[in-house]
């Protein structure tokens, strides 16, 4: 059960360091923070709980980002999330495809933590209008 008020994240990525570095800046922001470890968990994780964020890395395991965004919004069409990907032509091309399945914005790997931490209060604001 989420406590009212609770701000709530997840983020996705098979990579630990990376899901470590989101949670403590999540954390930080004071949000309480879930961690999967590829696209087929976090959807699992977003059909049980609500989230005011989700960030969600391209390349993964078992189910990748796209398609993992794509599962993401047909069980909650109004989440707000993240792509992030390391940055590259093709990845370039992704950013206009994620928006159009849904995405609130695309990172490129290395991101600056100033980078994350605007979104993250942006994505605050944006979450509050498009609520589930």
């Amino acid at each position: 059960m989420q406590i009212k008020n609770e701000k709530k994240a997840l983020v996705v990525d098979d990579e630990k360091g990376v899901r470590d570095l989101f949670k403590i800046l999540l954390e930080h922001e004071e949000y309480k923070v879930d961690t999967a470890n590829d696209g087929l968990e976090g959807v699992e994780f977003v059909k049980k709980y609500p989230y005011d964020i989700i960030f969600l890395d391209v390349h993964m395991p078992r189910l990748t980002g796209p398609e993992a965004l794509k599962e993401i919004m047909k069980i909650k069409p109004k989440s707000v999330v993240v792509i992030f990907s390391s940055s590259s032509d093709t990845e370039l091309s992704f950013e206009k495809e994620a928006k159009s399945l849904g995405a609130f914005t695309c990172l490129y790997k290395p991101v600056n933590i100033d980078e994350i931490i605007g979104v993250i209060k942006e994505a605050v604001n944006n979450s509050k209008i498009r609520k589930n």
